[in-house]
């Protein structure tokens, strides 16, 4: 990522541009980000915020000069009113530029054998997985999602199950799941999972997987003929291996 105003607060923040390529072949490697319409969403949403800050910092304004018309010290309350001016008017341009960078720094790399999805700036997260473990593929898209032309890719790998880890920051009832990973606000939902449906089965084709993790839907069913067959050649089976221990028998 070229450096530009974010480079020093990037720096500051020791948060590495880019991640490396995962397990697979360098020239198999497709890089996918966040549609603009994300950056947009996220935009609308910190602005709102701020506005709704802003309404409660002018709300409580308005109460300290009402309250300071009947007390004394009306220099301190001036002051005060100051400096929470002064840390609203820092906090306004450095929550945008972690707002850009977490825009900026989404990661979602796919080779021919491995994932890596990578998000976040103050916390972090970075997910690595072998796409012949993947056993589901969802796309998921709210109604603002499809307004804008986006959506959510999400991949289940094996050994999923329920097992999950608490978020750090949040609530002691929110957690994450360590084997879901989603391709979040993309444009190409669709061409998303139809090249990493495509990789997955050519990894479990060569060998690079368990293929015993996901069962063939695709094979046809036993037919009663096939079953009353089978039924059959064991019951003869069993004849002829009771005659032989039969005749075993007679001869001793």
């Amino acid at each position: 990522m070229s450096e530009g105003p974010s480079g020093p607060l990037l720096r500051l923040l020791r948060v590495p541009p880019e991640p490396r390529l995962p397990a697979g072949d360098p020239g198999s490697a497709r890089v996918f980000r966040a549609g603009a319409n994300f950056w947009n969403l996220k935009l609308l949403g910190w602005a709102v915020q701020h506005a709704v800050a802003l309404a409660g910092f002018v709300f409580a304004l308005l109460t300290m000069h009402a309250a300071a018309r009947e007390v004394p010290h009306l220099g301190l309350f001036r002051l005060v009113e100051m400096v929470v001016f002064a840390v609203w008017l820092v906090f306004v341009p450095v929550t945008l530029a972690l707002l850009r960078l977490d825009y900026e720094l989404r990661w979602y790399i796919v080779t021919d054998r491995a994932a890596r999805l990578r998000e976040g700036i103050l916390n972090l997260r970075e997910m690595t997985f072998t796409l012949a473990n993947v056993q589901d593929i969802r796309i998921q898209q709210g109604p603002l999602q499809r307004l804008l032309g986006l959506a959510d890719v999400e991949l289940r790998t094996a050994g999923g199950g329920d097992e999950a880890v608490p978020r750090a920051g949040r609530g002691a009832g929110e957690s994450r799941s360590l084997h879901i990973a989603r391709f979040r606000g993309v444009e190409n939902a669709e061409a998303i999972r139809d090249l990493v449906v495509d990789r997955m089965k050519k990894a479990r084709g060569a060998g690079l997987g368990d293929p015993d993790d996901v069962p063939d839907s695709h094979a046809p069913p036993a037919s009663s003929a096939d079953l009353h067959a089978a039924a059959r050649e064991l019951a003869e089976e069993s004849g002829r291996l009771r005659a032989a221990l039969e005749g075993r028998a007679g001869r001793y």
